[in-house]
């Protein structure tokens, strides 16, 4: 009945694409065909091109083993980054919830069967995370057939704890909603709160484990053979077993490395079904039948002249802020996280990782220019998880129409909608940039700034192109807010801009790599300039017929 449970609970999940009863139906399902087979092996030339210059680095170093170490801890940490913004909403604001609690089952099925849903959600992202960089490594040192079957599998096994964690967290925090008189805000607050309890609990392990190690001693383990991989080892119990059993060649030591695994998961699983029984129903009754969100009373209407462009923007961003789902979906996502990178970095010894750091540096050589571009590239692989221009247009849903008839130029309202996605990632931006000057002394306020203008004229083609997705395919009629961003194909545009302009940068640092990274930075600006101006006459032009399918 679990698996039966967790087929439904999945098909639920995903948006139904290609509607039969439309005679373009076949048409629409081989573009989308396309686009995905297009992402998938763009994405997948991006890792490719990564992994490989990673691995070549760690083995100038003799730390290519290191590799596999950077791998799972990215597979957890992402399994735990994704159940703390989806979790919630699958497992108490899902559509299908109330038919669930009518029905006559135990509750043990509906906890596994949700949270299967997450685990196979996350494996999904671990196919490019986990398995593709893990098999290039593998092709690159010609490793034996072991090894990617203990690659594989420990990119199975690892998500499952951190999710579960997640989730327990979620529950025992969601048991207190029926007191609330808010659920929006109460569930805003619980995403909170699981983040920063996450946050506490990575940093209390990391503390335990370099409490008693000296910067001396710190020094003599990354200078030694498969030293980064053993510092990055103990921060979870499953990762050390998981980095043992693929390192290793001797099958018992699998066997035993994977026995450990599975009995730990086990262990995990058991609590958590016996603590979930207790906790779920709780904060899934007050989730549904809890206090009222709305409020009765006077409303106050404000007398304050505003241009109508501050107006305008002003009323896309209280729509973003005052709808929990728009907020941890469109927006949280891109600006926690790195965030969560520069708290980790201040609370765990931000002097500590510096000087790992330049102990890296010192080992792998300095490359301006190549650390100008790798800034220039983290800062846009921030913006594929900000869905506000490509969700412009649909989050107004029925509403839209009324663009048409307002005393303001369709032209002037798609400015106005980009406006909130670009001042959004200048956010992740400011941090990247800030924790970079923290942690490379060498680098220069100018590149900082060079930088700083470059990435912003990428996020202004990035969001404008996103806008004109959401024209051409708008996703008007919804029965909730989570439909926008959990069921729309259009999402994954940004994910494909995103990665296009990492590869721009790429392939500009690759083909003029005998030319200064100013000159690099120049052409790539230039790229964009040309792209913008194009993109706005167009919008300019086409303003009418972009508008047509706003019914």
């Amino acid at each position: 009945m679990t698996f039966l449970l967790t087929k439904i609970f999945l098909k639920t999940s995903i948006q139904k694409f290609n509607d039969k009863n439309n005679p373009n139906a076949n048409k629409k399902s081989k573009l989308q065909l396309a686009l995905y087979l297009f992402l998938f092996v763009y994405l997948a030339g991006i890792i490719i091109f990564f992994s490989t210059q990673i691995i070549d680095s760690l083995r100038e170093v003799n730390q290519e083993t290191t590799f596999i170490g950077l791998i799972f801890l990215a597979v957890l940490l992402t399994s735990a980054m994704q159940a703390i913004f989806s979790g919630i909403n699958l497992l108490y604001f899902s559509k299908d919830t109330d038919a669930v609690l009518t029905l006559p089952l135990k509750p043990y099925q509906i906890i596994l069967a949700r949270t299967n849903v997450l685990i196979l959600a996350e494996y999904l992202t671990n196919l490019f995370v986990g398995i593709l960089p893990l098999i290039i490594y593998g092709v690159t040192l010609n490793c034996g057939p072991m090894y990617y079957v203990t690659a594989i599998l420990g990119v199975l096994l690892l998500p499952i704890l951190p999710i579960i964690l997640v989730s327990l967290l979620m529950m025992i925090i969601m048991s207190f909603s029926k007191i609330t008189k808010n659920k929006n805000k109460f569930q805003m607050a619980a995403t909170f709160i699981v983040l920063i309890l996450v946050i506490f609990l990575s940093i209390g392990i990391t503390k335990i484990e370099d409490s008693n190690m000296t910067d001396e001693q710190m020094q003599q383990i990354m200078m030694q053979a498969d030293g980064m991989i053993n510092n990055i080892k103990g921060y979870f119990p499953t990762l050390d077993f998981a980095i043992n059993a693929v390192t290793t060649s001797n099958i018992f030591s699998v066997l035993l490395e994977f026995a450990k695994i599975v009995g730990i998961t086990a262990i995990g699983i058991i609590v958590y079904v016996l603590l979930a029984q207790k906790l779920y129903f709780k904060g899934l009754i007050g989730s549904l039948y809890g206090g009222n969100s709305k409020k009765t009373g006077k409303v106050k209407i404000s007398q304050k002249k505003s241009s109508i462009g501050k107006a305008y923007i002003g009323k896309e961003f209280k729509l973003l802020l005052r709808s929990p789902i728009y907020l941890m979906q469109c927006i949280l996502p891109a600006l926690l996280m790195p965030i969560l990178m520069i708290v980790l970095l201040l609370m765990s010894g931000g002097e500590e990782l510096r000087m790992q750091l330049e102990t890296l540096t010192t080992l792998v050589g300095t490359n301006n220019a190549l650390i100008i571009m790798g800034l220039l590239g983290i800062t846009q692989f921030f913006s594929i998880f900000i869905y506000v221009s490509i969700t412009a247009i649909s989050r107004d849903g029925s509403n839209a129409v009324f663009m048409k008839y307002i005393p303001v130029s369709l032209y002037k309202q798609y400015i106005y909608k980009t406006v909130p996605n670009i001042i959004i990632s200048v956010i992740p931006l400011l941090i990247i940039l800030g924790v970079a000057k923290y942690l490379l002394n060498g680098l220069k306020i100018l590149d900082l700034v060079i930088i700083f203008m470059v990435s912003l004229l990428m996020y202004i083609v990035h969001s404008f192109l996103s806008l004109l997705i959401d024209l051409k395919r708008p996703k008007l009629q919804w029965n909730s807010e989570y439909a926008v961003v959990k069921q729309n194909f259009n999402l994954l545009f940004p994910m494909i801009f995103g990665f296009i302009n990492i590869g721009i940068v790429v392939f500009v640092n690759y083909a003029l790599s005998a030319y200064s990274v100013y000159i690099q930075l120049g052409i790539i600006a230039l790229i964009y300039i040309i792209a913008w101006v194009i993109i706005n006459a167009y919008l300019y032009k086409r303003q009418k017929n972009l508008a047509s399918k706003i019914i």
